[in-house]
């Protein structure tokens, strides 16, 4: 099953563009190995019953999702 996946507004493709080219740490979530690493360590610390690191993880996976 495939989901459904719009394009962004040129608007928000460009203001994406700029944040993605003034800040390296940004960059660096945008990678898609960061992207899964960080959900990967959001569900593991969640099944280890680690709250505060598996929130830390999820709010770092959902930067990394959003800014892809």
């Amino acid at each position: 099953m495939k989901t459904a996946h719009r394009t962004p507004c040129p608007a928000c493709k460009r203001r994406r563009q700029r944040l993605r080219a003034r800040s390296p740490l940004l960059n660096t979530l945008c990678l898609p190995v960061a992207r899964w690493g960080f959900t990967l360590l959001a569900v593991a610390g969640f099944y280890a019953n680690m709250p505060a690191p598996a929130l830390l993880a999820a709010g770092l996976a959902t930067i990394a999702w959003r800014h892809d």
